[in-house]
């Protein structure tokens, strides 16, 4: 793969390439277009990780040639289109197609704008894997529009891709702010605070109940930093920086300890172990936590 340097890059899955051409897509005549274009690309999965190619890279192949090698329900799916290409994606349903690699070792790999593509298409096609039969009535789903809608062929009820919207946060006082770890994480690991929204929250209300139920400490106010769609399966993370009164905090929740950290603290976790977990643009907590100590 090409290596670059990534100091200054934008998150991971973020700022895609893609135009979902959402008006075309329902035009099956489109997608037949789409699928016959000879400079289309498609990506493999193998249970949710990237089938490679022998250089090291993901797999792109001509639509044809995944379909010949077998694909898994509901066969290929339509992602976008990159300028004048469009892109597909599907799940290998043999070993044929060549080795997988963990998808997020695969994307801390790939250039930015294959990242992206990868990452909305493990979306979809997990989204897929959950929704075969009809939550109304039971039936078998039927794809539309490329696959990025399923109706049910008894009921008629229309399913789309979900997205979970989860709010990320790093609680600061003054010139200390509060990390949290979790038990299946290393020794020495800490990093930012992050849950579900409920239904009925706003993203403050949101971000106020996670940091009160993890460490039991006050949100004053909220300031939102950057979003990540995150496809592990279909999050999106909400980062923000959380102002909370100072007390002592008291780990919560799926919490094993939470304390406090000071500017220097931090820099010496994150330039040390945290580095090996991947490199600083490839989590939002990474970027909330580096906006936090720039001040």
């Amino acid at each position: 793969m090409n290596r670059m340097d990534r100091s200054d890059m934008h998150l991971t899955f973020t700022r895609s390439p893609l135009d979902h051409a959402g008006l075309a897509r329902s035009n099956p005549e489109f997608i037949d277009s789409a699928l016959r274009d000879p400079a289309a690309g498609c990506v493999l999965f193998s249970g949710g990780d990237v089938v490679m190619s022998a250089e090291g890279d993901p797999l792109v192949l001509h639509p044809s040639q995944a379909q010949a090698m077998g694909l898994r329900p509901p066969g290929l799916i339509f992602l976008g289109v990159e300028g004048h290409r469009p892109w597909f994606a599907g799940a290998a349903e043999t070993a044929q197609a060549g080795p997988p690699l963990d998808f997020r070792r695969a994307t801390m790999m790939a250039e930015p704008d294959m990242a992206a593509i990868l990452g909305r298409a493990r979306a979809i096609l997990a989204w897929h894997g959950r929704r075969t039969y009809c939550s109304n009535c039971g039936t078998p789903n039927a794809p539309r529009d490329g696959g990025t809608k399923l109706v049910c062929p008894s009921c008629g009820t229309e399913h789309f891709p979900r997205t979970d919207p989860s709010v990320i946060m790093l609680p600061y006082s003054g010139d200390r702010c509060v990390m949290g770890r979790q038990p299946a994480w290393p020794p020495g690991v800490f990093a930012t605070l992050a849950g579900f929204m409920e239904p009925g929250e706003t993203i403050e209300e949101a971000c106020a109940r996670e940091v009160m139920e993890e460490t039991g400490l006050k949100v004053i106010s909220a300031r939102y930093i950057a979003s990540q769609p995150w496809p592990f399966p279909s999050t999106l993370m909400i980062g923000l920086l959380a102002e909370i009164e100072p007390g002592d905090p008291v780990a919560a929740d799926d919490i094993e300890e939470a304390r406090w950290f000071t500017r220097d603290e931090v820099r010496e976790l994150y330039e040390g172990p945290l580095m090996r977990w991947g490199p600083p643009h490839y989590s939002i907590s990474r970027r909330l936590i580096e906006t936090w100590l720039q001040g």
